[in-house]
């Protein structure tokens, strides 16, 4: 055998359909209609220069009709290998190509000289392609590995069709692709994929498959229908088709199930396979298909989907991904592409449309028992929290209800208000009653009596809440109750009370086993004063809007409490000193407390807080001295007040991620007054409107390395400092509104958002330079350009910037007046190995005032709708001529294009939700390649 046929026999076996033209064309001097047609077909030619290759006019000829056949299918590649020939001479047609076939006899007529210029012009441009060169002293085995390799890579195979309009799957594709990779690459690596029937587990694992097929010579995607455990032929041919897939040309034959495990083991123990089983539902499928690591080979990838968590688990699987349900923006957009054929419903179906989403829930069976419930999906417990799939929430309403078909009084649980007055009218609640849930949206009023509850002995939750949407503190109280109310029971250990009448709680209020108690909106003047009962399990304390709220005293009667949550309590003006003593206290918040003055010093004693909140507190002039004793506080956000900066001892709360201290103006900063340095783990920094002037921004304030998201917006500083490069992981960059603000220098590359809208000093100092000329690139660098900005980060994410100006660069290709424009495709537009995305601009304006509430720009790109947010901090003095410029870029992997052949031209609209008074100028569109 001679290296062609080694060659032949390498692709045969790595399955690819192979021909030879020496073995299935009709062979001669001119090359028939048969091999025309078989060049046709192909998508990757090997020509074999041989030393004897020129002197074949048959085999120039087929030269030249395999380099004429690129010109109509550029996808063809064509792909030369050397064997023991140097490529310059088939490129100069000299050594051994240096034959009458490829220069001319002298006497040669004209027809036979332009014939013999075909052929070198052929072997010339087969010769500049990129191939291989086999000399003596090439291992031949390993060159034909390599060629197999990249045809492989090359087809690019996607063997099963995954569907359309695939709404979240690159999402959570991209995540389980991670799980893949890593050190273990050598190593078997079992994944399962759990989640709801119906929220795509077989369309992710056939995408899966279509994603790594390629890097596997053995694979096999198994299709488990039903309950095959208990169908023994079923099960079988299940392990003859895994057999067949593995090794296509073996004779041998599988009979019954014990053989197919050991055929199996012993086959697949020395293969690198990719393995999909989707739909197991029994450790029997599993045990007879894929055993156990031990079954596979170095670096094989085993795929497991089941509704039924517990089963992978005892599988002993590597990995464990429950796939989530579709979120509401990505549910109705799947909705709209069925109901409408676009991505975005109309403006006339929308509400309909939202309302369907939400009323629509997944189709899967109701079991009893919550672990089961949870195996499969159905249940959910995450931070204290139960959640539960709506079928099971209607199961749980018939039981309670056949509790007493007739007598809701002995029903364990009450929750249509309608049910609830009467039963609290008619005074027929029993001991049997142990939780009431009210819903005072539905009620006008109702009289809440210490003798209509008497009997309710076995009540431990009571909910009296507020369901709609708009929750203010303008009701009514709804709830009447006497000063007398007592609860009648000792078992409590939840109350919520939208809205409780009276101004203390009960005087005998014993509820020993309480753990929540939440009353937003309250009448509650002060808390715990007197002799309260000591609550031992007592853990979040909720008062939040309680407008009559003077002071929260007398902690030592909550020793336990882990949450305390005093928001919109705007008369509050005293926190009692006990509050240190709360050694577990993680949550804090004061927001909009307007009358609190101080803090008391013994808060730095929380030793166990997490969270503080501060914001609106416009009495606070200062924080304590020792808040730097706090040393797991991570978030900390003190806007709104009148500090006026972060305290000198803010670089000791070495584990804090959030910081925000927007609009602090109670006193000047400087920079040696607080330092920033030891802030290392800074993820988030809010100094918006707080005036800072250049020198009032901190020395150390670019050594925040860990810094995501800073906001600087409405200072009056007149340029960035340039060692703002330093912040390596920067992101999000605000600085709207800094009126002063003449210069941006370059940025780190990390950089995702750019906002600098109302920036009219930059816009000024930028109107007679070059970079307006060049569509204000630098006024938005990234990079040296926005361009470049975007090809050196795709296709890793989509970002967007918003700044001052009317200008769209001009490297965008195709650029219209008003807010939508068409643009042509050429046939080869979308090359998958240089194409990235799309860049869009659009220039926009507001006739009369700038909007108040958030908002989002929305971009059409054919039938692809997407919502980029545009900031909310439109305040300050501006001209209804004001004009911004808004650019943005959506990677390729984020518009399902299955079928770009069919992508004539693209149509790009642009609209500003919520906002009926905008002024649409211009618009831009740019196809962007590496």
């Amino acid at each position: 055998m001679n290296f062609v046929d080694h060659l032949y026999e390498g692709l045969v076996g790595n399955r690819f359909n192979t021909f030879r033209d020496d073995e299935q064309l009709e062979r001669g001097g001119e090359i028939s209609s048969q091999l025309l047609d078989a060049i046709e077909e192909s998508r990757i030619c090997i020509v074999v220069f041989s030393k004897n290759y020129a002197d074949s006019r048959w085999c120039l000829n087929e030269l030249l009709a395999i380099i004429e056949s690129i010109a109509s299918d550029d996808g063809r590649i064509v792909l030369p290998i050397f064997y023991h020939v140097d490529p310059s001479h088939v490129r100069h047609q000299t050594g051994s190509y240096c034959t009458r076939y490829t220069y001319p006899e002298r006497d040669a007529d004209k027809e036979k000289v332009e014939m013999i210029e075909k052929w070198g012009n052929a072997l010339t441009a087969a010769a500049n392609m990129s191939g291989y060169h086999v000399d003596p002293k090439t291992h031949e085995g390993n060159i034909i590995e390599e060629i197999a390799s990249q045809i492989s890579d090359c087809i690019d195979q996607k063997p099963l069709h995954v569907g359309t309009h695939l709404v979240g799957l690159d999402i959570r594709l991209n995540e389980i692709m991670k799980l893949k990779s890593g050190d273990k690459s050598k190593f078997v690596l079992m994944v399962g994929i759990c989640g709801l029937g119906g929220v795509g587990k077989s369309t992710m694992v056939r995408a899966i498959y279509n994603e790594l097929s390629y890097q596997f010579k053995s694979k096999s995607f198994l299709e488990v229908a039903g309950d095959v455990s208990k169908d023994c032929h079923r099960l079988l041919d299940l392990q003859k088709q895994l057999f067949c897939d593995i090794s296509p040309r073996s004779k041998k034959k599988i009979r019954i199930l014990a053989e197919g495990i050991n055929v199996l083991k012993n086959m697949l123990c020395r293969e690198k396979v990719l393995l999909v089983i989707d739909g197991a539902n029994d450790e029997t499928q599993l045990q007879n298909l894929a055993g156990g690591h031990d079954w596979f080979g170095e670096g094989s990838r085993i795929f497991i989907t089941s509704r039924n968590k517990e089963l992978l688990v005892q599988h002993k699987v590597d990995v464990l991904y429950q796939l989530p349900e579709l979120n509401n923006d990505e549910a109705l957009e799947l909705f709209s592409w069925h109901a409408f054929e676009t991505s975005y419903p109309h403006h006339d179906f929308y509400i309909l449309s939202k309302k369907f989403v939400e009323y629509y829930d997944w189709d899967c069976p109701a079991e009893t028992g919550i672990g089961f419930l949870i195996n499969r999906c159905l249940l959910t417990i995450s931070n204290g929290k139960v959640g539960m799939h709506n079928l099971i929430q209607r199961l749980g309403h018939k039981i309670v209800r056949d509790e007493g078909p007739r007598n809701k009084g002995m029903r364990s649980r009450l929750w249509d208000h309608v049910d609830v007055k009467d039963v609290l009218k008619k005074r027929t609640g029993t001991n049997s009653i142990e939780g009431i849930f009210l819903n005072l949206s539905n009620l006008n009023n109702i009289n809440l009596t210490t003798q209509a509850m008497k009997e309710m002995s076995g009540l431990r939750l009571l909910k009296i809440f507020l369901g709609s949407e708009v929750v203010t503190g303008e009701e009514d109280y709804k709830v009447r109750i006497s000063r007398d109310f007592k609860f009648p029971t000792w078992d409590l250990s939840y109350v919520h009370w939208h809205g409780y009448p009276l101004n203390s709680l009960p005087s005998k209020f014993e509820t020993q086993k309480l753990v929540e108690l939440n009353m937003p909106y309250s009448n509650i003047r002060e808390f715990g004063e007197g002799n309260m009962v000591r609550f031992e399990k007592l853990t979040a304390v909720i008062l939040s809007h309680s407008k009559y709220l003077i002071k929260v005293s007398n902690f030592s009667s909550t020793p336990e409490l882990e949450k305390l949550i005093l928001e919109g309590c705007t008369s509050l003006r005293e926190i009692d000193p006990s509050i240190g003593d709360l050694r577990r206290l993680s949550l804090l918040d004061l927001k909009e407390c307007k009358s609190l003055g101080s803090l008391p010093d013994s808060i730095c004693n929380l030793k166990s807080l997490k969270t503080l909140y501060l914001s609106g507190c416009s009495e606070l002039n200062c924080l304590p001295e020792d808040l730097g004793n706090m040393q797991h506080l991570t978030e900390l956000y003190a806007n709104r007040t009148a500090t006026g900066a972060p305290p000198p001892v803010i670089g000791r709360l070495r584990e804090l991620q959030i910081l925000s201290f927007s609009g602090c103006t109670g006193g000047r900063a400087h920079p040696s007054l607080f330092s920033l340095s030891g802030l290392f783990l800074l993820r988030e920094l809010d100094l918006s409107d707080c005036y800072w002037w250049d020198a009032e921004i901190p020395d150390d304030f670019w050594g925040l390395y860990s810094l995501e998201n800073l906001n600087l917006s409405g200072n009056h500083f007149t340029m960035v400092p340039r060692r703002i490069t330093e912040l390596s992981m920067l992101k999000v960059l605000v600085l709207g509104r800094c009126k002063r603000l003449e210069e941006i220098p370059e940025f780190p590359s990390s950089l995702e958002e750019l906002d600098a809208h109302e920036c009219a000093s930059l816009q000024t100092s930028l109107a007679s330079s070059r970079y307006v000329v060049e569509g204000t690139a630098r006024m938005m660098s990234l990079h040296n350009t926005i361009l470049e900005r975007i090809q050196d980060h795709a296709p890793k994410s989509e970002f967007c910037i918003l700044i001052p100006g009317d200008g769209i660069p001009e490297w965008f290709e195709h650029r219209e007046m008003g807010s939508s424009l068409t643009m042509e495709l050429p046939s080869d537009w979308y090359d998958r190995d240089k194409f990235l995305g799309f860049s869009v601009c659009f220039v926009f304006a507001f006739k009369d005032q700038l909007p108040q509430i958030h908002n989002d720009i929305l971009c059409q790109l054919n039938n692809f709708s997407f919502f980029y947010p545009y900031w909310d901090k439109w305040s300050g003095e501006h001209s209804s001529n004001d004009r911004h410029m808004w650019l943005a870029y959506q990677p390729r992997s984020g518009v399902d294009i299955c079928h770009p052949e069919a992508w004539n031209s693209i149509r790009a609209s642009f609209e500003l939700s919520g906002v009926t008074d905008a002024l649409s100028i211009k618009c831009g569109l740019h196809l962007i390649y590496k």
